[in-house]
């Protein structure tokens, strides 16, 4: 076999090797629905009732999400009530009842865009309050807050 004809083969098959190896895709990761929170305001008198709203966003998921989360307030944050919720099939549970912890679960149907949960809060002393992604323990089925939501309650100044 002549060194033009070897050389011709083995390029073929480089080649062919080569088309195959760029031709493979990675596998995508399945869309998945994400947390938000936001306070109501960035500042309030302390003392004052606001809230807290965690939105579950379905931008991209054909199909429906159970997804499930424990969320810890700040220690500076009380709840003068209950949580409420705007997702239909979400069970929202403070533990203790006047406790600092809530506990989520629920499915985001597929036809459901997004759905809230509400909770007041208040503090009694002046300074700054985040809530963060480190804050939200056992997230199940939801990407966690992309950003920190924080609020600050100021004293009234004495007069």
């Amino acid at each position: 076999m002549s060194s033009s004809r070897r050389f011709l083969i083995a390029a073929l098959a480089v080649t062919t090797s080569t088309t195959l190896v760029a031709g493979a895709q990675p596998a995508l990761a399945a869309p998945q629905a994400g947390l938000d929170a936001a306070y109501s305001v960035r500042a309030a008198a302390a003392g004052s009732t606001r809230t807290l709203t965690l939105t579950i966003a379905n931008s991209d998921t054909p199909a429906a999400t159970p997804f499930s989360f424990a969320l810890t307030l700040p220690p500076t944050i009380t709840r003068p009530g209950a949580p409420t919720t705007t997702c239909t099939t979400a069970t929202v549970l403070a533990t203790p009842p006047a406790g600092r912890t809530i506990t989520v679960t629920g499915t985001l149907a597929a036809a459901e865009a997004s759905c809230t949960i509400t909770i007041p809060v208040t503090s009694a002393v002046q300074g700054t309050s985040a809530t963060c992604a480190d804050d939200i323990e056992n997230l199940t089925g939801l990407t966690p807050p992309a950003r920190c939501a924080s609020i600050y309650f100021e004293e009234a100044n004495a007069s």
